[in-house]
């Protein structure tokens, strides 16, 4: 950092800050208290203004255009921790993240790009030399469910399966009149990307391209046999670089089937060419409804399995909060980025370099914040469900995915 903590208030920015998962993260940052100043920042700077003045205390609006190096470097030189939740990932954040590290600052975003996380680790070196920390992905999916999947993981002697998982149900923004949404958001550009052309996995104890919205059914303790589909996340590309042994490891999507074969075709016209990013995310957004209402989801907002042996048993783990933030998708995304520049702040993280989520935080210390952030606000002991199954049925996979 390019100045002394002690000789200028803590200070923080946050790209994109007055965008659907920013602004939440920004109530929830100045709600923690530890930064001093919280810059926001975004290219509407009308909309920075308008979150500023609703959350009061640490922060002040500015404008910033994150496809200006320049101008990046300039803000970024006077803070200790730069936040991202910019999107599409795949764009803005190898650029965001250079202009952090060259100007010395901490690093923490809400990235769900498998492509642009494994991109980043390239920078591991760089950002180790300057003794600065690095996490990809802190947020819903990525992050609560890598915390979630360590929980479950260490419940076990030896783990070869981790599924992490998150609903189409949960994958919703709230409703802020305050703040409409003009055109497609970029989190509906983002799904159509992570469901078409191929996707990385952990299959076969190595890292495999597979095809997208292929259906996986397995046992989820407590509720039986389930199904979610296949999409392209951080999850199964980082979990192996920190669980030992894993022979699989992949991230499903779950909800009526009718929304992925609707899901299924678009992606297919946007691999072919017939249709842009754009239209593809329009018609995601407006699907056509069946005329019966489709069963309930049984799985959680966000959740994790993992299988593998204890005391030489077959067993599965399933571990899930019991609430979540207000503010849907954006509450428990962004909520999660301010807890992991809390525990940051507070010298929970130590790790240096560029790091996934379940390679420089605690569970325990990341969930005993989260809890007191979600609605309602849950003890830690209690906010989490963990059930167990003994001698699962075998997961029925694609077949790219067997090893």
């Amino acid at each position: 950092m390019s100045t002394s903590p002690s000789a200028r208030p803590r200070t923080a920015v946050i790209v994109g800050g007055a965008g659907a998962m920013g602004r939440w993260a920004v109530r929830a940052i100045a709600r923690l208290g530890s930064v001093e100043r919280l810059l926001v920042a975004d290219i509407d700077l009308a909309r920075a203004e308008k979150v500023a003045a609703e959350v009061g205390g640490p922060c002040e609006a500015i404008r910033l255009d994150a496809t200006d190096t320049a101008a990046m470097r300039a803000t970024f030189g006077d803070c200790d921790v730069v936040l991202n939740t910019m999107g599409p990932f795949s764009l803005f954040a190898r650029p965001i993240l250079e202009a952090a590290i060259d100007s010395d600052c901490h690093y923490l975003d809400i990235d769900d790009d498998w492509e642009s996380t494994v991109e980043a680790f390239e920078l591991d070196e760089r950002a180790r030399e300057r003794g600065l920390t690095v996490i990809k992905g802190i947020g819903g999916s990525p992050g609560v469910s890598n915390m979630a999947a360590l929980v479950a993981a260490r419940r076990l002697d030896e783990v070869d399966t981790l599924l992490t998982g998150w609903s189409m149900g949960g994958a919703v923004l709230a409703d802020e009149p305050d703040y409409p949404q003009t055109g497609t958001g970029a989190a509906v550009e983002h799904w159509l990307i992570q469901i078409s052309g191929s996707i990385r996995a952990w299959c076969g104890n190595e890292p495999r391209d597979i095809t997208p919205l292929q259906p996986v059914e397995f046992d989820y303790p407590g509720l039986g046999r389930v199904r979610g589909y296949t999409v392209g996340h951080p999850e199964a590309v980082t979990l192996p670089r920190y669980v030992e042994g894993l022979t699989t490891s992949i991230n499903v999507t779950s909800g009526p089937g009718w929304i992925f074969a609707h899901a299924a075709e678009v992606a297919a016209a946007y691999d072919a060419g017939t249709i842009t990013l754009a239209e593809g995310a329009h018609q995601l957004e407006n699907p056509p409804r069946p005329a019966e209402r489709a069963p309930r989801d049984p799985l959680g907002q966000v959740w994790t399995v993992a299988v593998g042996t204890r005391d030489g048993k077959r067993r599965a783990v399933s571990v899930s909060p019991t609430a979540m933030p207000e503010g849907k998708m954006g509450g428990g995304t962004g909520v999660a980025l301010a807890v992991g520049m809390e525990l940051l702040l507070r010298g929970k993280i130590t790790a240096t370099g560029v790091n996934a989520p379940e390679g420089a935080i605690e569970p325990d210390d990341f969930f005993a914040l989260y809890a007191e952030l979600s609605l309602p606000a849950t003890a830690p002991e209690d906010y989490l469900l963990i059930q167990e199954l003994m001698d699962p049925a075998p997961a029925d996979l694609p077949d790219a995915v067997r090893a």
